[in-house]
């Protein structure tokens, strides 16, 4: 048991690591248009990782297994096991940190114009369905750590909506300050050759 906990240990570690390398590996076959916005998004991956599992284990841990230790305790002499217990924390754990993603697709999404906030904001009640349906598949089924899995997950849809809107406004301002630029410019070139 010491060893598989080393080894899931070390996959939990190394886990910011791989999702880095994978994103790297697609990165190649991006045009540039796509690697401009995809290289600042590969950058947040590894600490949105290590977000979502300090999260985890500070937050949804303790409740989830005092939950889950003191439920009909009465009746039953409750007996964890090494093997259950640190697979349920490690899979909660990586789980947690792989769901911390869910800004990086938003944005990516977003910037290469797949799908606007607006579009994002409509589709609310559905991704609310789809993130509660989410924490209820992640281990521990229980409703206290459903909750508490599920919370996050909205307020990170929700923080991406903002700032994916944020990001439009800008680009929007900048594209709309180089057509102004674009016109000042072809308007002088034009009284220029008028004036010659």
């Amino acid at each position: 048991m010491t060893f598989k906990v080393a080894a899931w240990a070390a996959l939990l570690l190394a886990f910011p690591l791989l999702l880095y390398q994978a994103y790297a590996f697609i990165l190649p076959a991006f045009s540039p248009r796509e690697r401009e916005v995809a290289l600042p998004l590969l950058l947040g991956v590894p600490f949105l990782f290590a977000a979502g599992v300090a999260f985890a284990y500070y937050m949804v841990l303790p409740p989830a297994i005092s939950f889950l230790q003191n439920f009909n305790d009465d009746s039953y002499d409750i007996l964890l096991q090494a093997k259950d217990f640190y697979s349920f924390e490690i899979m909660v754990l990586i789980a947690m940190g792989a769901l911390f993603q869910i800004p990086v697709g938003i944005l990516a999404a977003t910037r290469m114009g797949v799908i606007t906030p607006q579009q994002l904001r409509a589709g609310r009640r559905y991704a609310i369905v789809i993130i509660v349906i989410i924490a209820a598949l992640l281990p521990g089924q229980d409703p206290v750590t459903m909750l508490i899995l599920a919370a996050p997950l909205l307020v990170l849809y929700e923080g991406s909506i903002l700032f994916a809107s944020l990001l439009d406004r800008r680009a929007s301002r900048a594209r709309a300050r180089e057509e102004a630029e674009e016109a000042d410019a072809s308007y002088d070139e034009l009284h220029q050759d008028q004036d010659v």
